[in-house]
């Protein structure tokens, strides 16, 4: 479908009680936005009914304008004729289309738009912190409604679809739903007189509210006997007799106690029935500026993370804060007027709603800039991480490895630095420790006290450190349950026994016996290792003889003869 070109109309309100020109000062404005038909999205299905309650509007008494695919541009000179109205009557705007979002703020996509990111979409769309205050000049006369539908658009960094967070200014009535549901609201309940909002949004319950919501409060207020005299010039000197709308609004001014509340009603009603007590009210707040700054932010609502967030945001702005724990202290309120006083705003040290949204948009915009800045600084070091890695490389020798990890310790290519050092070192312990093993084997054939030392010096912390002293304390006669024999004695004890000249068949004799004893000789093969020697200490103590661990004349006629005799019993010579 072809797109259609921008319509821009303003409609003059006429009444319908004989052609009767209602005085502007007392018009009320509607503005309708409404984009249905997008070059490079998809279009929305649900936007007509919207564009239809212009005639509704207009039996109702209202300026129209009316804004039908429009881009940017098309979007802001509608508001802009809004603002030029300077009507103190009602307000509604209604605005259908794509809207996109951030953080701070959303917007009402213009029709041209194509994947726009949050650094352009300001131009390409419509601000719904600047639909909001314009709204705000009509405090509890004021409606603003969004009109959602989920469809297709691209959209480029820093924006998401949909509307984000909704901070109604003071007075302000902010509706989203879809199209029709919005248009059918405005049919059955918003243009209907007396009509109860609070009770209406829960009859529709498919509308979310956001902002000013009083059952005392009708937006069209309840007809009453005195209709003509609302048409009638009231004389300027003489209080008049306040009908329903007087009323309406001395109650909504009373609702929100603002000093722009009073002075809205004093603009419309200046011989009003309140006309008094609203000048009271407005002398009061004069008297004392702060104290209407600080209702003004009071009015606002703002929760503990609210303000930790405006903390953070004047902090990211280098305002100090003295803090970020959501009281507005000394320190909050100096950094306020300092902000203040940057920006060009009145400085009070305290927040309105729009300064909220400037400080919120100002802090996100710095916060993107601290970004890039930070993504460019990363690039810089990645890029001389990587050569760094290069010349170093790449992590093919462990002193390259190393070398790397002194600058880049958490650096792109650390954990590979560190596996290679891993590697490394694991290699260089299976070096040691065969190095280790192979002087071991070296020092046990030559088993004497000289090479175990030699041992212990070489490797002092080696694999075989305890069994070296060990072996050493038993060349020297520790240990080995002898009474601490000395080298001389030892050899002598070696000596004695080789002059039993013992074959070997012998030597296996004595092991079979020590087995069948139970005490453990270790391989019976005729040779006597260190298991032999101890199981020979085991059978000496457990025969009251010296216990030296070698054989003698006596142990190994008693040995053989128990063996013999063993044999015998064995079979049946004995009995």
């Amino acid at each position: 479908m072809p797109l259609r070109a921008p319509v821009l109309v303003t409609a003059l309100m006429t009444s319908a009680l004989g052609g009767f020109t209602a005085p502007a000062a007392q018009a009320d404005t509607a503005l309708l936005m409404v984009n249905d038909r997008y070059r490079n999205a998809q279009n929305l299905r649900q936007a007509e009914p919207v564009e239809e309650l212009r005639a509704e509007l207009l039996d109702a008494g209202f300026d129209v304008i009316t804004v039908t695919d429009g881009d940017g541009g098309d979007l802001r000179e509608g508001l802009s004729r809004l603002l030029d109205a300077e009507e103190e009557g009602r307000i509604l705007i209604a605005a259908v289309g794509h809207f996109a979002r951030a953080d701070s703020d959303s917007w009402l996509l213009g029709t041209t738009t194509d994947e726009p990111s949050l650094a352009s979409v300001g131009g390409e769309g419509l601000s719904l912190s600047v639909m909001l205050e314009a709204a705000q000049s009509a405090q509890g006369r004021a409606v603003v409604m969004l009109g959602l539908e989920r469809r297709r658009i691209d959209l480029g960094r820093g924006l998401s679809a949909g509307i984000g967070r909704i901070e109604a200014p003071q007075g302000v009535t902010v509706l989203a739903g879809t199209p029709d549901d919005l248009a059918a609201f405005t049919t059955d309940y918003l243009l209907t007189p007396g009509s109860d909002m609070t009770q209406a949004l829960r009859d529709a319950g498919n509308l979310r509210a956001f902002g000013f919501v009083s059952s005392a409060v009708s937006f069209i207020p309840a007809e009453t006997d005195e209709a003509e005299e609302q048409v009638r010039p009231t004389p300027p000197a003489q209080p008049s007799q306040a009908n329903a709308d007087e009323v309406a609004l001395w109650e909504a001014a009373i609702e929100l106690n603002t000093l722009g509340a009073y002075r809205a009603y004093l603009r419309r009603y200046p011989n009003g029935t309140f006309a008094g007590e609203a000048q009271a009210r407005v002398d009061g707040f004069e008297a004392d500026p702060e104290a209407e700054a600080r209702a003004t932010e009071d009015a606002l609502g703002l929760d503990r993370s609210q303000r930790q967030q405006i903390q953070r945001n004047l902090s990211i702005l280098e305002y100090n804060t003295r803090g970020i724990d959501g009281i507005f202290g000394n320190g909050t309120r100096s950094a306020i007027r300092g902000w203040q006083s940057a920006r060009g705003f009145e400085v009070t040290g305290y927040l309105t709603r729009s300064q909220v949204n400037a400080l919120s948009q100002q802090a996100a915009a710095r916060a993107a800039e601290l970004e890039e800045a930070a993504r460019i600084a990363q690039e810089a070091r990645e890029r001389e991480d990587r050569a760094y890695w290069q010349v170093t490389g790449q992590g093919t020798s462990e002193r390259g490895a190393r070398t790397y990890l002194e600058r880049y310790p958490d650096g792109l290519f650390a954990e590979q630095a560190e596996a290679r050092l891993a590697e490394a070192e694991r290699a260089a312990r299976a070096e040691a420790e065969a190095r280790d093993r192979a002087a071991w084997d070296a020092t046990r054939g030559a088993d004497t006290v000289a090479a175990y030392r030699d041992y212990l010096e070489t490797y002092p912390e080696g694999a075989f450190r305890q069994q070296a002293q060990a072996r050493i304390d038993q060349l020297n006669g520790r240990g080995n349950g002898g009474g601490g024999f000395n080298q001389a004695q030892i050899a002598e004890f070696e000596a004695r026994e080789a002059a039993l000249n013992l074959p070997t068949v012998t030597r296996s004799l004595i092991e079979q016996r020590l087995e069948v004893l139970g005490l453990e000789p270790g391989r019976v093969d005729g040779r006597f290792d260190n298991r032999s020697r101890r199981a020979i200490r085991r059978y000496q103590q457990s025969r009251g003889m010296d216990v030296t661990g070698y054989l003698n004349q006596n142990v190994v006629v008693r040995l053989l003869a128990e063996t013999v005799g063993g044999i015998l019993q064995l079979n049946g010579v004995v009995d």
